[in-house]
Parts: structure tokens; C-alpha cells; sequence
């Protein structure tokens, strides 16, 4: 029976709970939704539906299915022969993993009848599974001066047996049945020279390797090349064949099944320690950002031509924030997450948004708010600066830094430290985190990710740092609740934690005002208004000048405004000094003012100027008085002259003005940054995620429909099981007849050797002909093996 129908038997016998299970796993089966269980089974065999399953399951299950895999040559493999495969195992843990291995779709079958892997598992997980090469018969094929050269090995390795006429498929069984033999395996390797086991210990678990120009002509080599222990692929490289690789490992797939997590721990550190550093650069990171926001409102970021953020530009904001080399690229990809600045389409400008709903949220709530954000942004920070392989750097900012699985890997991360974590020693003490062990732990997990977190998951334990989710390397109780998505109790923790913000600050007889702790938000923004921030840290030091006060002027206060807010946030008596520069700065302010008008109305009669007042549509164009014959408006001078004129008037156009300056535009109250509450971010890790109800429908849908003759669905599970007719074919070197349609829609009928397909090409050999030749896989009408006929080798 194909393996698709066996499939689709398999998934219509499952109970409701073991669909859902499945669904729930592998939710891309039913995006789009399917009609029935024959199309499941189809999409579920699928290369692209296998290697996103592959990539969500351990190292163990992952070694037992490429070990089917490999095993996998003419039907299904009995679980006696999938033990023979496997050194180092418990009958219990290769149970449940096949077990676990059915109930995902990856195999089909029992203990009784046999196990296979579905669909195009041989091509989703590679040409080397198990970390093995090719099978001498298909490096025979593959490689053309590979299959005579077995012919030859043959003599050398066997000679009673190349006495017989020999195809290089005969002289392929005849060398595996030399190395498949322990004995004869060792008698072998006793002849061979010096540094020949060597050699094939480095490619037993990494079957394509190199050799240097002069390497072939050692004796090592020539002795393997010469026996067909190994392929010359090409001038430089060789391959290991699959029995030999098997043969290094004692005559097994896999040397031992990696049942046991690795939950090693270099080094342990105390919980206060921990705690300090966690909390000390948690209020350290909020300080920063709110430091980048103002900075930011001043001036704008500028981006380059070609995308994110310079490296002249981000020096400017570090210097204006005081920053560490790297902090100030990670603080801007941080605030840009959780929609604090935006990007300007019209002059390519990032700038603050949300400034004062930032300032008006608690210490805690900004602290969920960045760790959601960064949970959630598919960028990572931790790419800027990093070399792209045309040599250009990347930018903070830019597309190059985009990820779409980082919040896959962050979460994964959590996850590993929390383990790590709870698999601690039981005196107290809370494990650090290295680069390592995580890494060794999430690859377990997901060994197809491994190169994926290699370069993510460093950076990501840095980022995490910032957050105050580790100190000291260890993970925090707030880091294990935002793991467990519990942020409501992680930002309790965080409040409880941290201290409760001050008040009131020193002034100083210099005209400096030292805050004594964190400052609660209207007193930081207060004094940030009237004074220039100076030092790093939440004792923050506030430098008085009249250049400050005159900044606050601007922004309506006046003196007396000034003098009570500081005489009601200080500490101490307001310095004299520091009066006399508030009342000085006042008393010369404002003897020149100025304002913004689009255009302005001059006339010399009074009664003119009250009549366009008094009317009700002047107050649409903002009209306003500023000397008694001269009305001004932000408007255009069209605009106004066209006001006038319904009035009645009739205005002349006036040549004296300068340029007009442009109208100021008031943001609508849905735009970001105009008094819209804060957002509470959450990730979606899987973009292939369904709910619950979506899933329950589509089990109904299979249960009580069936697809029609002429659907998609239908044609998809068609092809597919062409597809596995033509795998079949190709394994057991069958001669099939294909039904192929032309262009002009004639349907041709040929009898081939299939050779290989990929790519949505079949490759085969036309032995009438003697040629081989391409057949595009959507012209395929029909396929067939012709039995008992095996293409010659």
C-alpha cells in the first residue's frame, strides 16, 4: 500500500484528542484548512511540511528517524532491525520515541508490521542523515568514474567473488557484503597502511571532507580510493561512503541514543548577588531609555541612503548618552519594538513618539513594556555590526538585522535557562548560564537549530542581562515568570524589588540639583525642563544656566513657577544664587516675541479688524490680533483672502511679505505619540499557530467530508503519490512507464529508468534511445513500475 493511504488510514482511525494533539503540533496541516484525511495525509508527507515538523523535535527523536531513514531501502523496518541500527538504548526510550515519531506524521506502522518515515522524509532531512553518506550503489550512479572503480575494488577486496562478470550495482552488493562483516571488516582494516583509521575516524560523522593537493598521493588515501572506501567527489574532496560509515560506528546508524538532557552546570552564585546586578542594570536600562527618548526629541536620528542608522550617527547619540559601545545600537532596535520612535517616511528620520506616555508609566510597567517588546520584534540586535558576506557591515535599524524566528529562539532561550535553572544543586545557589551549556541544552531540544542558535542565542543572553531577566549570569525570579508567561507576577516582583522613587533632590549652592535616587516621573521631567542632566546612574546630577531657565520659559512657566516647584521638590533652602538667576533670566525674557503665522492681514481702519474678528468663520483659519491694525493667521494667504472675500471685502495681495512658514499640523488623536495609552505587547511565536476552535472545526470537516474528484486537494494528493511511485522506482532501480503530456496537450507514453527528482524535474534514462533526459514533474499524467523489470546497473 503507498505510504500516503497508509498515512491518511493511520490519521482517519485517530481519536478526536490525537488529531488535536497532531494539529496542535503541526499546525501548518491545516493552513489552509483540508478537506479530508487523504489530503492531510498528503500535506503531511510533504519535503516543506517535514523539515518545519523536523525542526520541533529532540535529538534522540531525531537520531531514530533518520536511523528509519537510512534503513528505509524496500518497505518498512522492523523494530528488531531498528535495534540492530542503534548501540546504546533502552527498549523503553525507543519505544516512546516512536511512538511519539507516529503520533507526529514522521513514521507510519507498529512494532508488529514494520516502521517507515512518510513522504519525502529522505529529502527533507538531507542527503547525509545520521551524518552518513551516500549508499555505494547511488555514489555508482551519481559519480561517473565511481561506478567502474567498484568493479576493480571488488578484486582487491574480494577476489573469489570478481571472478564473476560484474555491473558496479553487483560490485556494490559484493563490497557491502565484505564490510557489513565484522570479520571481514577487521581483516581489512589490518592490511591497510599507516594512518588509514585515522582518516576515517575524521569522516565518520561528517562523511564529505577535504584533502590537500598532494593528500590523494599518500598512501592512506590511494589505499582507500583504490578500494572505494572512498568517492573523489572532485580534485579536492572525498565522500564516505554509507556502509563504511557504519562499519566505523561497529555496524550501526547511531553509536548511542542521547536520551539524557544536558543539564550540566559550571558554576553557581548567590541569590543576593544575583539579584543586586539584575535590579542595579534593570533601573540602569530604564534610565538609558528615557535618556535616548529626550535625546531623540531634541534630534531626531538621521538613517543612511541605504537603510538604518550609521555608524557616525549612533557615535553621536552614545556620546549624548554616555553609553557603553555597544548598548546605544540595542536601545535603539529596543525603543523601536515597542513603538517609542518611529520613522518618518518624509525626511527618513527617527523620532519620538510616545515620550509622554513613557514618562507616565510605572517603573515596572515600562520594564513589561520593553520585555514584551523584545520578546516580540523579529530583529536581532545582537547582528549590528556583523559582517554580511559581501563585506558590508550591518546597520542598527536596517533590514539586514531582521529575523523572523527570534522570538522562537528568545523563547527557547527562557525555556533552557529556566530548566537549567530548576536542574540546579539543591543548597540555594542559582546556576550561571553559559553560552554552552544553553546552547548544548536548546540544541537538544531542536538539533536541526543548532547552527541558528550558535549565532542568536549569545547575544540574545547579553540582551537578556540588559532586562534584568539574569544577573550575574543567573536567571532572576522575575526572568522564570516571564518564562513562564507570567508577567502580571514578573512585574510585581519587579516593583517590590526596586526602589520606590524619590521626591525631592539637594540643590546645590553651584547651581547643580543631585537627585538621591530614582526621581519620580513629573519631578525628573519638572527639573529636566528647567536644568540640563549630567552623570550617568540614577543619582543623577541637574545643572542650572540661564540657557535652561530660559528653556523653560519657552515652555510657559514664568518665575514664580519655577521657584515653587523647586522649593517644593528640595530638600534643602533654594541657593541664593540660583534665585537670582531665575528672576535675571525671567526679567530680560520676552522683550522680543515671536510666533508663526501663514499669512497676516494689515489695515487702517479699526472697524475692519473687529468685524473679521467678530465672525464666527474667523476662528476656523485661527485668526488673531497682534497690534491693532494688524490681524494674523496660520492659514495661507489664498486661504485667507478667499475668507475676506465671502465677508465681503475686497483685500489686495500684499508683495512686502517674505516667504510664508508652513502650517504647524495638530495630530489626530489615533496617531502614536498623541496621547494613546501604552501598549501591552505579546509574541506570536509560531506565525503558523492556530486556535483551538480552528482546530476543532477542521476535525469536524474531516470527519464529515470528503473531497471532490476535481478539487486541489485532490490533485496535490495525485501528484504526491506519483511523486512516491517515482521514489520507489528510483530506490529499486525500476523501469516505469510514464504518461507525460506535451505542450500542445498530446499525451506521450514511454518506458524510462528514473534516475532521480527534485526541484520539480525528473531525471531518467531512455535506454531505447540511450540517452538521458529532464521531464518537468507538472507534465507527469500517470506513472507506473513495471515489475520484475529492474534497470540494468
Amino acid at each position: 500500500m503507498s505510504a500516503i493511504r497508509a498515512l491518511a488510514e493511520d490519521l482517519g482511525g485517530r481519536s478526536d484528542d490525537d488529531l488535536r494533539r497532531l494539529l496542535t503540533v503541526r499546525p501548518d496541516l491545516v493552513l489552509p484548512p483540508v478537506p479530508d484525511f487523504a489530503a492531510l495525509a498528503a500535506r503531511a508527507s510533504t519535503r516543506v511540511s517535514l523539515q518545519r515538523a523536523l525542526e520541533n523535535i529532540t535529538r534522540p527523536q531525531l537520531q531514530v528517524l533518520e536511523a528509519l531513514t537510512v534503513l528505509d531501502m524496500d518497505g518498512p523496518v522492523p523494530q528488531r532491525g531498528l535495534e540492530r541500527a542503534i548501540r546504546v538504548y533502552t527498549v523503553e526510550d525507543l519505544q516512546e520515541i516512536l511512538h511519539e515519531l507516529v503520533h507526529r506524521a514522521l513514521c507510519t506502522g507498529s512494532a508488529e508490521d514494520g516502521f517507515q518515515p512518510v513522504g519525502a522524509m529522505a529529502e527533507a532531512l538531507g542527503p547525509y542523515p545520521a551524518g552518513l553518506g551516500r549508499p555505494f550503489g547511488v555514489l555508482a550512479r551519481a559519480v561517473p568514474r565511481y561506478g567502474p572503480a567498484l568493479i576493480g575494488a571488488v578484486a582487491l577486496v574480494a577476489a573469489e567473488r570478481a571472478r564473476e562478470a560484474m555491473t558496479p550495482a553487483a560490485a556494490a552488493v559484493a563490497l557491502d557484503a565484505v564490510i557489513a562483516d565484522p570479520e571481514g571488516w577487521a581483516r581489512l582494516l589490518a592490511g591497510a597502511p599507516t594512518g588509514t583509521v585515522a582518516l576515517l575516524d575524521r569522516l565518520r560523522d561528517n562523511p564529505v571532507g577535504s584533502i590537500g593537493p598532494g593528500d590523494d598521493a599518500s598512501p592512506a588515501v590511494r589505499w582507500l580510493l583504490d578500494r572505494c572506501l572512498l568517492a573523489s567527489l572532485d580534485a579536492l574532496h572525498v565522500e564516505l561512503p554509507r556502509e563504511v560509515g557504519t562499519a566505523l560506528r561497529g555496524h550501526a546508524v547511531v553509536a548511542a541514543l542521547a536520551t539524557d538532557r544536558p543539564l550540566a552546570v559550571e558554576a553557581t552564585t548567590r541569590a543576593s548577588l544575583r539579584d543586586n546586578a539584575a535590579f542595579g542594570t534593570m533601573a540602569e536600562t530604564l534610565r538609558l531609555v528615557t535618556a535616548l527618548l529626550h535625546a531623540i526629541a531634541a534630534t531626531p536620528v538621521a538613517t543612511l541612503r541605504s537603510g538604518g542608522v550609521g555608524v557616525r550617527e549612533l557615535r553621536r547619540v552614545r556620546e549624548v548618552l554616555r553609553a557603553e559601545e555597544g548598548e546605544t545600537p540595542w536601545l535603539l532596535e529596543l525603543v523601536a519594538a515597542v513603538g517609542l520612535i518611529t520613522l518618518d517616511p518624509d525626511d527618513s528620520r527617527w523620532k519620538a513618539s510616545r515620550l509622554d506616555t513613557w514618562e507616565s508609566l510605572d517603573r515596572d510597567a515600562q520594564w513589561v513594556l520593553l520585555v514584551e517588546g523584545w520578546l516580540a520584534v523579529d530583529r536581532a540586535p545582537a547582528l549590528v555590526g556583523s559582517r554580511l558576506p559581501d563585506g558590508a557591515s550591518v546597520n542598527a535599524l536596517a533590514a539586514e538585522a531582521s529575523r523572523p524566528d527570534a522570538p522562537m529562539v528568545r523563547r527557547r532561550l527562557l525555556t533552557v535557562a529556566a530548566e537549567l535553572t530548576g536542574a540546579g544543586p539543591p543548597d540555594g545557589a542559582s546556576p550561571v548560564l553559559t553560552g554552552p551549556s544553553v546552547l548544548a541544552l536548546a540544541s537538544w531540544y531542536q538539533p536541526r537549530l543548532h547552527r541558528r542558535f550558535e549565532r542568536l542565542l549569545p547575544g540574545m543572553l547579553v540582551e537578556a542581562a540588559f532586562l534584568g531577566l539574569t544577573g550575574g549570569g543567573a536567571l532572576t525570579e522575575a526572568g522564570r515568570l516571564v518564562a513562564e508567561d507570567r508577567f502580571d507576577d514578573a512585574a510585581r516582583s519587579v516593583r517590590d524589588a526596586l526602589p520606590a522613587p524619590v521626591a525631592h533632590v539637594v540643590l546645590q549652592a553651584d547651581l547643580t540639583a543631585v537627585a538621591p535616587g530614582y526621581l519620580q516621573p513629573e519631578v525628573a521631567r519638572g527639573l529636566r525642563r528647567m536644568a540640563t542632566p549630567e552623570g550617568q546612574g540614577p543619582a543623577t546630577t541637574y545643572r542650572f544656566s540661564a540657557d535652561s531657565v530660559r528653556a523653560a520659559l519657552d515652555g510657559g512657566d514664568d518665575a514664580s513657577t519655577i521657584l515653587a516647584f523647586l522649593s517644593t521638590h528640595s530638600a534643602t533652602q533654594i541657593p541664593q544664587a540660583l534665585t537670582y538667576l531665575v528672576e535675571d533670566t525671567a526679567a530680560r525674557y520676552g522683550g522680543l516675541r515671536v510666533g508663526r503665522a501663514g499669512s497676516y492681514l494689515r489695515t487702517e481702519d479699526d472697524a475692519v479688524a473687529a468685524t473679521v474678528l467678530a465672525d464666527p468663520r474667523s476662528l476656523v483659519l485661527g485668526i488673531v490680533q497682534v497690534a491693532p491694525t494688524v490681524l494674523v493667521s496660520p492659514a495661507s494667504p489664498q486661504e485667507l483672502t478667499a475668507l475676506l472675500r465671502n465677508l465681503g471685502f475686497t483685500p489686495a495681495n500684499d508683495t512686502v511679505a517674505g516667504p510664508t512658514v508652513a502650517r504647524t499640523t495638530v495630530p489626530r488623536e489615533d496617531t502614536p505619540g498623541a496621547g494613546t495609552p501604552a501598549m501591552r505587547l505579546r509574541s506570536r511565536l509560531n506565525p503558523w499557530s492556530v486556535a483551538e476552535e480552528e482546530i476543532s472545526a477542521q476535525i469536524t470537516a474531516l470527519r464529515s467530508a470528503t473531497a471532490s474528484p476535481g478539487s486541489d486537494a485532490r490533485a496535490a494528493s495525485e501528484t504526491l503519490l506519483g511523486l512516491e511511485t517515482l521514489r520507489s522506482a528510483i530506490r529499486s532501480r525500476s523501469r516505469i512507464s510514464l504518461g507525460t503530456a506535451d505542450s500542445g496537450g498530446h499525451h506521450e507514453r514511454q518506458v524510462l529508468v528514473p534516475l532521480s527528482v527534485s526541484g520539480g524535474r525528473l531525471r531518467v534514462f531512455d535506454p531505447e534511445r540511450q540517452v538521458e533526459k529532464v521531464v518537468s514533474v507538472h507534465r507527469i499524467m500517470d506513472v507506473e513500475i513495471l515489475e520484475g523489470s529492474p534497470a540494468d546497473g
